[in-house]
């Protein structure tokens, strides 16, 4: 994430790709916490749907998943939920997220 603190969202969103090649399925909660980090670089560059579907991805690998980065996570996407309107992927979202809690 130093990339998306410098601004460079491209190289930024390229990293976490990477990331996720590396971490497979056999670490969920490495997985899910590039997920949520992906998810909100492409909400940044302007690729909601994108974003939407990464985020949804996030939260079917961190299913099941206790951790405090998890919960930041969530607590972020939720967060930026109500500023993406007449979205029913962020509804949904919105909609998981509350069932989790």
């Amino acid at each position: 994430m130093i990339h998306a603190k410098l601004g460079d969202l491209a190289a930024a969103e390229e990293h976490l790709h990477l990331a996720l090649d590396i971490h497979g399925l056999d670490r969920k909660r490495t997985r899910a916490i590039v997920l949520a980090d992906l998810g909100q670089v492409q909400l940044k560059r302007g690729n909601t749907e994108t974003a939407l579907a990464t985020w949804s991805e996030f939260l079917d690998c961190a299913d099941g998943v206790q951790s405090v980065r998890i919960n930041d996570g969530l607590t972020n996407i939720a967060a930026r939920l109500p500023g993406i309107v007449d979205s029913p992927a962020a509804a949904e979202l919105g909609e998981r997220i509350a069932a989790r809690a």
